[in-house]
């Protein structure tokens, strides 16, 4: 009983480690397209060709949304999707 118990320690452990050096190679991964990306957009915004000045402005916030607006523009999204079937 006690070789039984031990050998299923040892398989449980061995699988454990097995795991987390899986998981380490997806965490390093992982980390490896986030540097990509975060390269990637840094490159895209040294190399921007606006000035800040020559930016837009952001968009002004409208008003409160009534019910009537609301039911428009959900009225307007189903005929979208509607369309794109």
């Amino acid at each position: 009983m006690e070789a039984i118990m031990t050998g299923g320690m040892t398989l449980f452990f061995y699988a454990l480690v097995i795991a987390a050096v899986w998981k380490l190679f997806q965490v390093a991964s992982d980390l490896g397209e986030i540097k990509t990306l975060l390269s990637d957009i840094r490159r895209n915004t040294t190399t921007s060709t606006l000035a800040p000045a020559q930016a837009a402005p952001p968009p002004a916030l409208p008003g409160p949304i009534s019910l009537e607006s609301a039911e428009a523009l959900l009225r307007e999204v189903a005929a979208e999707s509607e369309a794109h079937r």
